[in-house]
């Protein structure tokens, strides 16, 4: 039996499983704030909130380690190419982005630890904060503008997901499966590419403005979105959404075709 390829499998799946319950309850938190007018969480928001309930503390540890699984399986990804993606352009961009993705979700499990030890309440605007402190540095504005527009792409890269259903090279399951499962990753995907396209465009307008109030993370666009007319009706949408693709975490933790070998089989 190889060890190392099963150990990876198991990182992985833990890791998307992790993903999908911190974005069920982002969505929930969301869709309680739509129908009752409450204020809007982020992604620490939904930590804070399951940090409250009875056995939180416990629950955070496991999305912790779930999450530090899910950024390491992403590095994986990244530095051994188990995908397949290969070194065009294009390729080393989607590789970069995993990069990226495996080093935001190693924040958020260090986030998990922080507020289940009382170390940290979560609070802040970080996306706010590091615009700021980067357009002090020397090309801080081009390199703001770099990080908006990747963002941005990440948010194309997830509708284009949706539309291609490019998910369904690497799931093994069967038509009848999929039936039901293409819905719900599609919308799902779809809801987190709008997501990213908002915090994408937000921290563009700061950058171009030099204005770094203006930048906004996923709380500072759903409450933009919930200041809109019929915005309650939208951010309603997006919460489902947000549920949508916490349940596509918890499918890819089955269904996903994973391991150091993956992209030969």
């Amino acid at each position: 039996m190889d060890y190392t390829r099963m150990t990876v499998r198991w990182v992985a799946r833990a890791g998307y499983g992790a993903r999908g319950l911190v974005y069920l309850a982002l969505g929930a938190l969301t869709f309680n704030a739509a129908l009752e007018f409450d204020e809007v969480e982020d992604v620490h928001g939904a930590m804070r909130e399951i940090g409250h309930q009875t056995g939180g503390d416990i629950v955070l540890f496991g999305l912790a380690a779930g999450l530090l699984a899910y950024g390491l399986w992403r590095f994986v990804q990244t530095t051994l190419d188990v995908d397949g993606h290969g070194w065009r352009p294009t390729a080393l961009a989607i590789r970069g982005g995993l990069l990226v993705s495996a080093a935001l979700h190693i924040s958020l499990a260090w986030a998990c630890v922080q507020i289940a030890m009382r170390w940290s309440g979560g609070n802040g605007k970080p996306v706010q904060r590091a615009v700021e402190r980067i357009l002090d540095w020397p090309a801080g504005r081009m390199l703001v503008i770099a990080g908006g527009a990747a963002i941005v792409g990440a948010g194309v890269a997830h509708l284009v997901k949706a539309v291609r259903c490019g998910y369904r090279k690497w799931f093994e399951a069967s038509p009848r499966a999929m039936a039901w499962i293409d819905p719900v990753a599609r919308f799902g995907l779809f809801a987190r590419g709008l997501l990213f396209l908002g915090v994408g465009g937000f921290v563009l307008y700061a950058a171009l403005t030099l204005e770094p109030s203006e930048a906004r993370g996923v709380e500072g666009v759903m409450l933009w979105i919930q200041d809109r007319l019929y915005g309650r009706i939208m951010l309603a949408g997006l919460a489902l959404g947000l549920i949508a693709f916490g349940a596509y975490g918890l499918i890819e933790a089955f269904v996903r075709r994973v391991g150091l070998g993956a992209a030969l089989r």
